[in-house]
């Protein structure tokens, strides 16, 4: 019998590392949790530090698919906040963005907002001015006019 997958996540304010492997092997990690939780917060220290605008980071994508971009934000960041972001990368820039393209986009980047906040947030945007709304053969797509502090508002 092959030993079941075991994970176990570690937050520090709004960084996050992830454990797994087999359960035995994970607790024993966790023997040495001071030590880890060390180096973690260390790295974490480091990285923010190099970290103060949005990181793009083309995907690897199967030939005829389109990739989604990745987007170094804090998670808890609103979820207008997210929208722009998203458009403002290539990947917002190419073509109007469902809000089906949005959802997707975010759970690649590990965002999750319901559905009805996500449709609430464009209306509000596409109504202060922020993005402009477009008809498109997939449904209406979305492009970015401005970005302003504002629009987080």
């Amino acid at each position: 019998m092959s030993a079941q997958p075991f994970k176990l996540r570690i937050r520090i304010d709004d960084k996050e590392v992830e454990l797994s492997g087999s359960r035995e092997d994970v607790m024993t990690a966790l023997e040495d949790l001071s030590t880890i939780v060390n180096k973690v917060s260390d790295a974490f220290s480091k990285a923010t530090a190099m970290t103060t605008h949005v990181h793009v980071m083309p995907e690897a994508k199967p030939e005829g698919e389109e990739a989604f971009p990745t987007v170094t934000i804090p998670p808890d960041a609103p979820c207008p906040e997210v929208i722009t972001s998203l458009l403002s990368t290539e990947w917002g820039r190419s073509k109007p963005r469902t809000l089906n393209d949005l959802l997707e986009a975010m759970k690649v980047n590990a965002i999750h907002y319901p559905i009805g906040t996500v449709k609430g947030r464009l209306t509000d945007l596409t109504k202060r001015g922020v993005l402009r709304r477009i008809r498109t053969n997939e449904g209406y797509g979305y492009i970015l006019l401005k970005q302003s502090e504002s629009a987080f508002e």
